[in-house]
Protein backbone atom coordinates (compact mmCIF):
# COMPACT_ATOMS: atom_id res chain seq x y z
CA UNK A 1 0.00 0.00 0.00
CA UNK A 2 1.38 3.42 -0.71
CA UNK A 3 2.36 5.74 2.13
CA UNK A 4 1.20 9.29 2.37
CA UNK A 5 2.90 11.71 4.13
CA UNK A 6 0.14 14.82 4.85
CA UNK A 7 1.06 18.28 5.69
CA UNK A 8 -2.02 20.56 6.21
CA UNK A 9 -2.02 24.39 6.11
CA UNK A 10 -3.92 26.71 9.15
CA UNK A 11 -6.97 27.60 8.13
CA UNK A 12 -7.98 30.93 9.82
CA UNK A 13 -11.22 30.91 11.10
CA UNK A 14 -12.05 34.32 10.85
CA UNK A 15 -14.63 35.31 7.95
CA UNK A 16 -13.05 37.38 5.20
CA UNK A 17 -12.99 41.00 5.66
CA UNK A 18 -14.25 43.79 2.86
CA UNK A 19 -11.44 44.44 1.12
CA UNK A 20 -9.56 47.64 1.46
CA UNK A 21 -9.15 50.46 -0.24
CA UNK A 22 -7.30 48.38 -3.47
CA UNK A 23 -8.62 45.80 -5.56
CA UNK A 24 -8.27 43.07 -7.84
CA UNK A 25 -7.37 44.85 -11.28
CA UNK A 26 -9.32 42.04 -13.10
CA UNK A 27 -12.62 42.86 -11.11
CA UNK A 28 -14.10 44.14 -13.57
CA UNK A 29 -17.07 45.92 -11.97
CA UNK A 30 -14.54 47.28 -9.39
CA UNK A 31 -12.25 48.50 -12.70
CA UNK A 32 -15.31 50.63 -13.97
CA UNK A 33 -15.51 52.18 -10.62
CA UNK A 34 -12.69 52.82 -10.44
CA UNK A 35 -12.41 54.82 -13.86
CA UNK A 36 -15.07 56.71 -12.58
CA UNK A 37 -13.67 57.90 -9.85
CA UNK A 38 -11.02 59.26 -12.27
CA UNK A 39 -13.31 60.45 -14.47
CA UNK A 40 -11.78 58.44 -17.28
CA UNK A 41 -14.56 56.73 -19.88
CA UNK A 42 -15.40 53.21 -19.65
CA UNK A 43 -15.08 52.74 -22.88
CA UNK A 44 -11.36 52.52 -22.26
CA UNK A 45 -11.30 49.61 -20.29
CA UNK A 46 -11.58 46.77 -22.50
CA UNK A 47 -8.49 47.76 -24.59
CA UNK A 48 -7.02 48.03 -21.17
CA UNK A 49 -7.54 44.74 -19.72
CA UNK A 50 -6.81 43.18 -23.11
CA UNK A 51 -2.98 44.92 -23.46
CA UNK A 52 -2.19 43.88 -20.06
CA UNK A 53 -3.10 40.70 -19.58
CA UNK A 54 -0.74 40.18 -22.76
CA UNK A 55 1.78 41.73 -20.90
CA UNK A 56 0.89 39.45 -17.67
CA UNK A 57 0.93 35.99 -19.44
CA UNK A 58 3.77 36.96 -21.44
CA UNK A 59 6.30 39.35 -20.20
CA UNK A 60 9.36 37.74 -18.31
CA UNK A 61 11.07 34.83 -17.26
CA UNK A 62 9.30 31.85 -15.02
CA UNK A 63 10.78 33.73 -12.17
CA UNK A 64 10.22 36.91 -12.89
CA UNK A 65 8.23 39.43 -10.60
CA UNK A 66 4.68 40.08 -10.71
CA UNK A 67 4.53 42.21 -7.57
CA UNK A 68 4.25 45.46 -9.50
CA UNK A 69 3.16 46.36 -12.94
CA UNK A 70 6.62 48.24 -14.21
CA UNK A 71 8.67 45.04 -13.38
CA UNK A 72 6.38 43.70 -16.58
CA UNK A 73 7.55 46.35 -18.37
CA UNK A 74 3.92 48.59 -18.00
CA UNK A 75 4.91 51.91 -17.78
CA UNK A 76 2.90 55.51 -18.01
CA UNK A 77 3.68 55.53 -21.59
CA UNK A 78 1.87 52.17 -22.26
CA UNK A 79 -1.41 53.64 -21.19
CA UNK A 80 -0.87 56.55 -23.11
CA UNK A 81 -0.02 54.77 -26.23
CA UNK A 82 -3.55 53.13 -25.96
CA UNK A 83 -5.52 56.68 -25.60
CA UNK A 84 -5.88 56.96 -22.22
CA UNK A 85 -5.24 59.93 -20.48
CA UNK A 86 -2.39 60.73 -18.11
CA UNK A 87 -5.12 60.79 -15.12
CA UNK A 88 -5.58 56.82 -15.76
CA UNK A 89 -1.96 56.57 -15.20
CA UNK A 90 -2.83 56.31 -11.02
CA UNK A 91 -3.88 52.89 -11.89
CA UNK A 92 -0.65 51.52 -11.86
CA UNK A 93 0.03 53.05 -8.86
CA UNK A 94 -3.54 52.17 -6.97
CA UNK A 95 -3.18 48.03 -8.30
CA UNK A 96 -1.04 44.90 -8.71
CA UNK A 97 -0.93 42.83 -11.41
CA UNK A 98 -2.20 40.01 -8.93
CA UNK A 99 -4.42 40.49 -6.05
CA UNK A 100 -3.56 37.39 -4.84
CA UNK A 101 0.04 35.29 -4.36
CA UNK A 102 1.44 32.09 -6.14
CA UNK A 103 2.18 30.54 -3.00
CA UNK A 104 3.55 27.27 -4.51
CA UNK A 105 3.01 24.77 -7.89
CA UNK A 106 2.96 21.39 -7.34
CA UNK A 107 3.58 18.71 -10.41
CA UNK A 108 2.41 15.61 -10.31
CA UNK A 109 5.10 13.15 -10.88
CA UNK A 110 3.88 12.28 -14.57
CA UNK A 111 3.30 16.03 -15.21
CA UNK A 112 -0.26 15.74 -16.00
CA UNK A 113 -1.44 18.09 -13.08
CA UNK A 114 -0.40 20.94 -11.54
CA UNK A 115 -1.74 21.94 -8.32
CA UNK A 116 -1.52 25.39 -7.46
CA UNK A 117 -1.52 27.08 -3.97
CA UNK A 118 -2.96 30.80 -3.56
CA UNK A 119 -2.70 33.40 -0.93
CA UNK A 120 -4.94 35.87 -0.68
CA UNK A 121 -4.92 39.18 0.13
CA UNK A 122 -6.04 38.32 3.78
CA UNK A 123 -3.80 35.68 4.75
CA UNK A 124 -6.74 32.85 3.87
CA UNK A 125 -5.45 29.93 0.90
CA UNK A 126 -7.25 28.66 -1.86
CA UNK A 127 -6.02 25.83 -4.67
CA UNK A 128 -6.55 25.65 -8.16
CA UNK A 129 -5.67 22.83 -10.47
CA UNK A 130 -4.31 22.51 -14.06
CA UNK A 131 -4.79 19.55 -16.01
CA UNK A 132 -3.02 18.75 -18.93
CA UNK A 133 -4.07 16.19 -21.39
CA UNK A 134 -3.41 15.29 -24.69
CA UNK A 135 -5.84 17.55 -26.84
CA UNK A 136 -6.83 20.51 -24.32
CA UNK A 137 -5.44 22.30 -20.78
CA UNK A 138 -8.21 22.63 -18.64
CA UNK A 139 -8.03 24.35 -15.46
CA UNK A 140 -10.12 23.90 -11.86
CA UNK A 141 -11.11 26.71 -10.27
CA UNK A 142 -11.73 27.31 -6.76
CA UNK A 143 -14.71 30.19 -5.85
CA UNK A 144 -14.89 30.11 -1.74
CA UNK A 145 -12.30 29.36 1.09
CA UNK A 146 -13.76 26.28 2.14
CA UNK A 147 -17.55 25.04 1.28
CA UNK A 148 -20.52 24.61 3.63
CA UNK A 149 -22.24 22.00 1.61
CA UNK A 150 -20.45 19.11 3.57
CA UNK A 151 -20.32 16.63 1.12
CA UNK A 152 -19.41 13.28 3.34
CA UNK A 153 -17.23 12.05 0.43
CA UNK A 154 -15.43 15.84 -0.54
CA UNK A 155 -12.38 16.64 1.18
CA UNK A 156 -13.02 20.47 1.00
CA UNK A 157 -16.68 19.51 2.65
CA UNK A 158 -14.00 18.94 5.82
CA UNK A 159 -13.32 22.79 5.56
CA UNK A 160 -15.59 25.38 7.50
CA UNK A 161 -17.13 28.17 5.04
CA UNK A 162 -14.73 31.16 5.49
CA UNK A 163 -15.85 33.03 3.36
CA UNK A 164 -16.45 34.09 -1.10
CA UNK A 165 -13.86 35.23 -3.60
CA UNK A 166 -14.53 38.07 -5.61
CA UNK A 167 -14.65 37.77 -9.40
CA UNK A 168 -11.26 39.28 -9.67
CA UNK A 169 -9.67 36.77 -7.25
CA UNK A 170 -11.17 34.07 -9.37
CA UNK A 171 -10.22 35.34 -12.96
CA UNK A 172 -6.45 35.70 -11.31
CA UNK A 173 -6.24 31.96 -10.85
CA UNK A 174 -7.13 31.52 -14.90
CA UNK A 175 -4.40 33.87 -15.50
CA UNK A 176 -2.04 32.94 -13.26
CA UNK A 177 -2.21 29.46 -14.97
CA UNK A 178 -2.18 30.64 -18.63
CA UNK A 179 1.22 32.73 -17.63
CA UNK A 180 2.80 29.45 -15.92
CA UNK A 181 1.83 27.56 -19.10
CA UNK A 182 3.15 29.83 -21.17
CA UNK A 183 6.69 30.08 -19.67
CA UNK A 184 6.81 26.48 -19.61
CA UNK A 185 6.02 26.09 -24.08
CA UNK A 186 3.06 24.02 -22.88
CA UNK A 187 -0.70 24.92 -24.43
CA UNK A 188 -2.34 27.65 -22.85
CA UNK A 189 -5.35 26.88 -20.97
CA UNK A 190 -8.72 26.68 -23.46
CA UNK A 191 -11.07 25.13 -20.79
CA UNK A 192 -12.45 26.04 -17.10
CA UNK A 193 -14.18 23.92 -14.73
CA UNK A 194 -15.96 25.37 -11.34
CA UNK A 195 -14.87 22.27 -9.26
CA UNK A 196 -12.48 23.63 -6.96
CA UNK A 197 -12.88 24.75 -3.57
CA UNK A 198 -16.53 25.98 -2.54
CA UNK A 199 -19.76 26.00 -3.86
CA UNK A 200 -19.95 28.23 -7.24
CA UNK A 201 -23.72 28.72 -6.77
CA UNK A 202 -23.43 30.34 -3.52
CA UNK A 203 -20.84 32.64 -4.51
CA UNK A 204 -23.21 33.64 -7.70
CA UNK A 205 -22.66 37.36 -8.78
CA UNK A 206 -18.63 36.91 -8.52
CA UNK A 207 -18.87 33.58 -10.54
CA UNK A 208 -21.37 35.24 -12.54
CA UNK A 209 -19.20 38.24 -13.05
CA UNK A 210 -15.47 36.30 -13.37
CA UNK A 211 -17.34 33.84 -16.27
CA UNK A 212 -18.05 37.28 -18.53
CA UNK A 213 -14.51 38.58 -17.88
CA UNK A 214 -13.04 34.91 -18.65
CA UNK A 215 -14.80 34.63 -21.80
CA UNK A 216 -15.21 38.22 -22.64
CA UNK A 217 -12.25 38.75 -25.38
CA UNK A 218 -13.18 42.35 -25.35
CA UNK A 219 -11.48 41.48 -21.76
CA UNK A 220 -8.61 38.63 -22.22
CA UNK A 221 -8.04 38.86 -25.92
CA UNK A 222 -6.19 35.86 -26.87
CA UNK A 223 -6.50 33.99 -23.66
CA UNK A 224 -10.37 34.43 -23.32
CA UNK A 225 -12.19 31.18 -23.33
CA UNK A 226 -15.13 30.12 -25.29
CA UNK A 227 -18.23 30.29 -22.91
CA UNK A 228 -18.60 26.80 -24.26
CA UNK A 229 -15.96 25.20 -22.43
CA UNK A 230 -16.67 26.93 -18.76
CA UNK A 231 -18.71 24.45 -16.60
CA UNK A 232 -20.15 25.06 -13.46
CA UNK A 233 -20.44 22.12 -11.09
CA UNK A 234 -23.22 22.49 -8.12
CA UNK A 235 -24.85 20.20 -5.70
CA UNK A 236 -27.71 21.90 -6.34
CA UNK A 237 -28.71 25.30 -5.72
CA UNK A 238 -31.91 25.67 -7.53
CA UNK A 239 -32.82 29.00 -8.02
CA UNK A 240 -29.92 30.13 -8.99
CA UNK A 241 -29.38 26.84 -11.33
CA UNK A 242 -32.47 28.40 -13.03
CA UNK A 243 -31.35 32.03 -12.87
CA UNK A 244 -27.77 30.61 -14.31
CA UNK A 245 -30.06 29.68 -17.88
CA UNK A 246 -30.88 33.15 -18.31
CA UNK A 247 -27.81 34.99 -17.22
CA UNK A 248 -25.06 32.42 -18.64
CA UNK A 249 -27.14 30.44 -21.52
CA UNK A 250 -23.65 29.49 -23.38
CA UNK A 251 -22.36 28.25 -20.03
CA UNK A 252 -22.12 24.13 -18.96
CA UNK A 253 -23.49 23.17 -15.95
CA UNK A 254 -22.22 19.81 -14.39
CA UNK A 255 -25.12 18.58 -11.19
CA UNK A 256 -23.18 16.55 -8.78
CA UNK A 257 -25.70 14.12 -8.24
CA UNK A 258 -23.99 11.10 -6.20
CA UNK A 259 -27.13 8.78 -6.02
CA UNK A 260 -30.12 7.60 -7.35
CA UNK A 261 -32.77 8.40 -4.70
CA UNK A 262 -34.03 11.22 -2.32
CA UNK A 263 -32.99 9.04 0.86
CA UNK A 264 -29.35 7.67 -0.63
CA UNK A 265 -28.18 11.64 -1.73
CA UNK A 266 -29.25 12.70 1.84
CA UNK A 267 -26.91 10.43 3.40
CA UNK A 268 -24.14 11.35 1.07
CA UNK A 269 -24.65 14.53 0.24
CA UNK A 270 -26.30 16.17 3.27
CA UNK A 271 -27.30 19.73 1.67
CA UNK A 272 -29.33 17.47 -0.41
CA UNK A 273 -32.49 17.42 2.79
CA UNK A 274 -33.34 20.93 1.71
CA UNK A 275 -34.13 20.18 -2.07
CA UNK A 276 -36.31 17.10 -3.33
CA UNK A 277 -34.93 15.73 -6.53
CA UNK A 278 -37.63 16.06 -8.68
CA UNK A 279 -36.96 19.75 -8.11
CA UNK A 280 -33.36 19.45 -8.89
CA UNK A 281 -34.27 17.55 -12.31
CA UNK A 282 -36.88 19.70 -13.15
CA UNK A 283 -33.91 22.78 -12.92
CA UNK A 284 -31.74 20.73 -14.75
CA UNK A 285 -34.33 19.53 -17.21
CA UNK A 286 -34.89 23.85 -17.83
CA UNK A 287 -30.99 24.18 -18.48
CA UNK A 288 -31.09 21.44 -21.14
CA UNK A 289 -34.15 22.59 -22.85
CA UNK A 290 -31.80 26.30 -23.82
CA UNK A 291 -29.01 23.85 -24.61
CA UNK A 292 -28.00 21.71 -27.92
CA UNK A 293 -24.66 20.56 -25.80
CA UNK A 294 -24.79 17.46 -23.56
CA UNK A 295 -24.61 18.31 -19.80
CA UNK A 296 -23.13 16.88 -17.44
CA UNK A 297 -24.12 14.88 -14.16
CA UNK A 298 -21.01 13.57 -11.98
CA UNK A 299 -21.87 10.52 -9.92
CA UNK A 300 -18.99 9.70 -7.29
CA UNK A 301 -18.73 5.44 -6.73
CA UNK A 302 -18.08 4.94 -3.25
CA UNK A 303 -17.60 1.35 -2.40
CA UNK A 304 -20.59 -0.45 -1.05
CA UNK A 305 -22.36 3.07 -0.67
CA UNK A 306 -23.95 3.77 -3.95
CA UNK A 307 -22.13 1.53 -6.62
CA UNK A 308 -24.22 -1.62 -6.79
CA UNK A 309 -26.02 -2.72 -9.72
CA UNK A 310 -29.13 -1.96 -8.03
CA UNK A 311 -28.26 1.93 -7.60
CA UNK A 312 -26.65 1.81 -11.51
CA UNK A 313 -30.34 0.57 -12.57
CA UNK A 314 -32.10 2.99 -10.56
CA UNK A 315 -29.79 6.10 -11.92
CA UNK A 316 -30.44 4.45 -15.26
CA UNK A 317 -34.16 4.41 -14.86
CA UNK A 318 -34.03 8.34 -13.56
CA UNK A 319 -31.81 9.30 -16.52
CA UNK A 320 -33.42 8.01 -19.36
CA UNK A 321 -35.61 9.80 -20.31
CA UNK A 322 -32.72 12.76 -21.00
CA UNK A 323 -30.16 10.07 -22.45
CA UNK A 324 -29.85 11.85 -25.70
CA UNK A 325 -28.96 15.59 -23.61
CA UNK A 326 -26.94 14.13 -20.71
CA UNK A 327 -23.29 12.82 -19.81
CA UNK A 328 -22.55 10.74 -16.59
CA UNK A 329 -19.44 11.62 -15.50
CA UNK A 330 -18.38 8.28 -13.24
CA UNK A 331 -15.82 9.29 -10.61
CA UNK A 332 -13.74 6.69 -8.47
CA UNK A 333 -13.62 7.91 -4.80
CA UNK A 334 -9.71 8.96 -4.10
CA UNK A 335 -9.32 7.10 -1.03
CA UNK A 336 -7.07 9.85 0.51
CA UNK A 337 -10.11 12.42 0.40
CA UNK A 338 -12.38 12.32 3.95
CA UNK A 339 -15.44 10.31 5.18
CA UNK A 340 -13.99 6.78 5.59
CA UNK A 341 -14.88 5.51 2.25
CA UNK A 342 -13.10 3.35 -0.08
CA UNK A 343 -12.41 3.43 -3.53
CA UNK A 344 -14.47 0.80 -5.53
CA UNK A 345 -13.02 -1.64 -7.33
CA UNK A 346 -12.64 -1.46 -11.35
CA UNK A 347 -14.49 -4.23 -11.58
CA UNK A 348 -17.44 -2.63 -10.03
CA UNK A 349 -16.47 0.75 -11.92
CA UNK A 350 -17.02 -1.64 -15.18
CA UNK A 351 -20.56 -2.85 -14.40
CA UNK A 352 -21.82 0.47 -13.34
CA UNK A 353 -20.92 1.99 -16.53
CA UNK A 354 -22.03 -1.11 -18.43
CA UNK A 355 -25.41 -1.03 -17.14
CA UNK A 356 -26.14 3.35 -17.93
CA UNK A 357 -24.50 2.10 -21.02
CA UNK A 358 -27.02 -0.19 -22.11
CA UNK A 359 -30.11 2.51 -20.61
CA UNK A 360 -28.68 4.31 -23.76
CA UNK A 361 -27.14 6.92 -21.70
CA UNK A 362 -23.31 7.87 -22.61
CA UNK A 363 -21.25 7.33 -19.86
CA UNK A 364 -17.40 8.30 -19.10
CA UNK A 365 -15.29 7.21 -16.45
CA UNK A 366 -13.40 10.13 -14.99
CA UNK A 367 -9.78 9.77 -15.46
CA UNK A 368 -8.04 10.45 -12.36
CA UNK A 369 -5.35 13.12 -12.32
CA UNK A 370 -2.84 14.66 -9.29
CA UNK A 371 -3.47 11.78 -7.09
CA UNK A 372 0.00 12.07 -5.99
CA UNK A 373 -0.05 15.66 -4.81
CA UNK A 374 -3.79 15.49 -3.47
CA UNK A 375 -4.63 17.13 -6.67
CA UNK A 376 -7.36 14.87 -7.63
CA UNK A 377 -11.13 14.92 -7.52
CA UNK A 378 -12.26 15.67 -4.11
CA UNK A 379 -8.75 15.90 -2.45
CA UNK A 380 -8.77 19.88 -2.25
CA UNK A 381 -7.86 20.44 1.16
CA UNK A 382 -5.10 22.55 1.50
CA UNK A 383 -2.61 19.42 2.16
CA UNK A 384 0.21 18.43 0.67
CA UNK A 385 0.40 14.65 -0.06
CA UNK A 386 3.41 12.58 -1.02
CA UNK A 387 2.21 9.21 -2.10
CA UNK A 388 5.29 6.69 -3.33
CA UNK A 389 2.93 4.62 -5.56
CA UNK A 390 0.16 5.63 -7.73
CA UNK A 391 -2.71 3.56 -8.03
CA UNK A 392 -3.90 2.25 -11.49
CA UNK A 393 -6.24 4.19 -13.33
CA UNK A 394 -9.51 3.36 -13.99
CA UNK A 395 -8.86 3.71 -18.06
CA UNK A 396 -5.59 1.85 -17.91
CA UNK A 397 -6.50 -1.09 -15.86
CA UNK A 398 -10.27 -1.64 -18.27
CA UNK A 399 -7.56 -1.43 -21.85
CA UNK A 400 -5.59 -4.24 -20.23
CA UNK A 401 -8.65 -6.87 -19.88
CA UNK A 402 -9.28 -9.37 -22.78
CA UNK A 403 -12.17 -8.83 -25.08
CA UNK A 404 -13.96 -12.03 -24.12
CA UNK A 405 -14.19 -10.68 -20.54
CA UNK A 406 -15.34 -7.40 -21.42
CA UNK A 407 -18.33 -9.02 -23.77
CA UNK A 408 -18.79 -11.00 -20.98
CA UNK A 409 -19.63 -8.23 -18.77
CA UNK A 410 -21.67 -6.42 -21.48
CA UNK A 411 -23.98 -9.60 -21.75
CA UNK A 412 -25.08 -9.85 -18.42
CA UNK A 413 -25.64 -6.11 -17.94
CA UNK A 414 -27.61 -5.97 -21.06
CA UNK A 415 -29.56 -8.76 -19.61
CA UNK A 416 -30.21 -7.25 -16.29
CA UNK A 417 -31.17 -3.98 -17.56
CA UNK A 418 -33.85 -6.02 -20.12
CA UNK A 419 -34.98 -8.03 -16.78
CA UNK A 420 -35.63 -4.41 -14.77
CA UNK A 421 -37.57 -3.29 -18.01
CA UNK A 422 -39.86 -5.84 -18.20
CA UNK A 423 -40.67 -5.93 -14.67
CA UNK A 424 -41.68 -2.28 -14.88
CA UNK A 425 -43.67 -3.39 -18.42
CA UNK A 426 -45.51 -5.71 -16.43
CA UNK A 427 -46.44 -3.62 -12.63
CA UNK A 428 -49.90 -2.62 -12.28
CA UNK A 429 -48.85 1.12 -11.85
CA UNK A 430 -47.14 1.04 -15.53
CA UNK A 431 -50.27 -0.55 -16.25
CA UNK A 432 -52.75 2.01 -15.06
CA UNK A 433 -50.37 4.90 -16.74
CA UNK A 434 -50.75 3.07 -20.02
CA UNK A 435 -54.36 2.21 -19.53
CA UNK A 436 -54.91 6.36 -19.16
CA UNK A 437 -52.88 7.36 -21.60
CA UNK A 438 -54.81 5.21 -24.37
CA UNK A 439 -57.84 6.94 -22.47
CA UNK A 440 -56.38 10.49 -23.63
CA UNK A 441 -55.31 8.95 -26.84
CA UNK A 442 -58.79 7.56 -27.99
CA UNK A 443 -60.23 11.05 -26.71
CA UNK A 444 -57.52 13.61 -28.38
CA UNK A 445 -57.69 11.55 -31.81
CA UNK A 446 -61.86 12.31 -31.19
CA UNK A 447 -61.85 15.85 -30.51
CA UNK A 448 -59.33 16.47 -33.32
CA UNK A 449 -61.74 14.89 -36.01
CA UNK A 450 -64.52 16.33 -34.72
CA UNK A 451 -62.60 19.61 -34.84
CA UNK A 452 -61.71 18.74 -38.30
CA UNK A 453 -64.98 18.16 -39.23
CA UNK A 454 -66.49 21.34 -37.71
CA UNK A 455 -63.58 23.42 -39.69
CA UNK A 456 -64.40 21.64 -42.66
CA UNK A 457 -67.98 22.46 -42.58
CA UNK A 458 -67.16 26.27 -41.75
CA UNK A 459 -65.09 27.04 -44.83
CA UNK A 460 -67.85 25.13 -46.85
CA UNK A 461 -70.08 27.63 -45.85
CA UNK A 462 -67.32 30.83 -45.85
CA UNK A 463 -66.61 29.68 -49.39
CA UNK A 464 -70.45 29.48 -50.51
CA UNK A 465 -70.98 32.88 -49.31
CA UNK A 466 -67.73 34.18 -51.07
CA UNK A 467 -69.51 32.59 -53.98
CA UNK A 468 -72.63 34.25 -53.15
CA UNK A 469 -71.08 37.59 -52.68
CA UNK A 470 -69.24 37.21 -56.42
CA UNK A 471 -72.41 36.79 -58.39
CA UNK A 472 -74.33 38.92 -56.28
CA UNK A 473 -71.64 41.80 -57.28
Amino acid sequence: TARTKTLFFPMPKRIRRQRPESFSFWDFPALLQFLDSLDVKRSHAPALLRTLASKLVTAGGANADCDTWEALGVIDETLLDLGLPRKACELLTRTKPFSTRLSSAMTSSDQSTCKMVLDLWDGHKVESVIMRHEDRTTICVSSQVGCQMGCTFCATGTLPIVGDLDAGEIVEQLLLAQRLEFQKGLAPVRNCVFMGMGEPLNNYDAVVSAVRSMTGLGQLGAYALPQSRVTISTVGVVPRMKQLVRDLPGLSLALSLHAPTQELREKIVPSAKHVSMEDLLSAMDLHLEQKTARAMIEYVLLSEENDSDLCATQLGKLLAPRARKIMVNLIPYNPTASGGFQAPKHQRVERFQQILAHFGIMTRVRREMGQDIAGACGQLALKESETAEDLEDFVQWRRRQPKNSKQMVSAECEALVAAALEVDAASPLTQEKRAKFRTWLQYSICATVTLSLALAVLARKQRGMAMAAIRAG
